[in-house]
């Protein structure tokens, strides 16, 4: 449970990090691929264990496929799979699939209905 708070708390973090990112437009300009690779890199592992937890707890195939939906949504994003000028879309898109699934992996565990 509590790596899906991490990972939600990591997401709602989202806004704060597009606000910053106008004064670290140089750096980001400069490491963007990397960035968003070493993040993804973070997010990959931590999501995957808390999925499958989360599952393993709850047996909820939806969480499930949720999660790992958005997870392969940032994969397209980084690698650029479907060109460059859609990383940005595939990225917000994924990230939130994988933080409602993980809220639902939250919500879950506490008893609500999610």
């Amino acid at each position: 449970m509590w790596l899906s708070g991490l990972c939600l708390v990591h997401c709602l973090a989202f806004p704060l990090a597009v606000l910053m990112a106008p004064t670290l437009a140089n750096w980001l300009g400069a490491t963007e691929t990397m960035t968003h690779w070493i993040l993804f890199g973070i997010a990959l592992p931590i999501s995957a264990v808390a999925l499958t937890r989360g599952y393993q707890r709850l047996h909820s195939g939806l969480t499930l496929v949720l999660g790992y939906t958005g997870l392969a949504l940032m994969l397209f994003a980084v690698s650029h799979i479907f060109g460059s000028e859609l990383e940005v879309l595939l990225t917000v898109i994924g990230v939130s699939v994988v933080m409602y699934a993980h809220w639902r992996n939250m919500a879950g565990h506490q008893g609500a209905t999610p």
